[in-house]
């Protein structure tokens, strides 16, 4: 009896041990930097600057582009931007409308980390409207500028080569 007590009393001292410091790294405050991303930034502008010297807004959401940026605490963070000026739909809607309604959208969610060093936020979406897009690492170089959040950087390898540089800037949600 006295070792079926024992052994239980292990596992009971493993599991509050195991519960403490679960309870810890919920309770560890953000970083400076880290408090900087928190909460909700409203899209204000997205570009891409081309190699012949040209710029245009993002092709998914057009010149209009509406969007939502979140960060919350616990290092989850959600983005959907949308072309506000793409078809009305019908009742019922045409393949065409649902087609032109995906190809102005882009949203996913995620896990994020922030590597302070390198001014860069990473984002791992766990799911997006693109299933391709799913258990990616994407590299979002940073700068604030007042209440702006600035990503830009160069185009990466394997998209479209037309674009030199790249920047999508957010404005802190009232």
């Amino acid at each position: 009896m006295n070792k079926v007590f024992a052994g239980f009393a292990g596992i009971l001292i493993l599991a509050i041990l195991v519960v403490r410091h679960s309870a810890q790294g919920q309770t560890t405050q953000p970083s400076d930097v880290q408090k900087q991303f928190l909460g909700s930034w409203k899209l204000v502008s997205t570009e891409e600057k081309l190699k012949d010297g040209t710029s245009r807004p993002y092709k998914e959401v057009g010149p209009h582009g509406v969007g939502y940026l979140i960060y919350a605490a616990d290092g989850h963070m959600c983005a959907e931007l949308t072309n506000p000026d793409r078809p009305k739909w019908d009742d019922p809607p045409t393949t065409a409308q649902k087609i032109a309604a995906i190809e102005g959208l882009t949203a996913y969610c995620g896990r994020y980390e922030i590597d302070e060093a390198n001014k860069t936020m990473w984002h791992y979406p766990e799911l997006a409207w693109e299933q391709g897009f799913v258990g990616t690492k994407q590299r979002r170089p940073y700068q604030f500028e007042g209440n702006h959040l600035i990503f830009s950087g160069k185009q990466p390898p394997g998209e479209d080569q037309s674009v030199d540089r790249w920047a999508i800037v957010w404005e802190r949600a009232k």
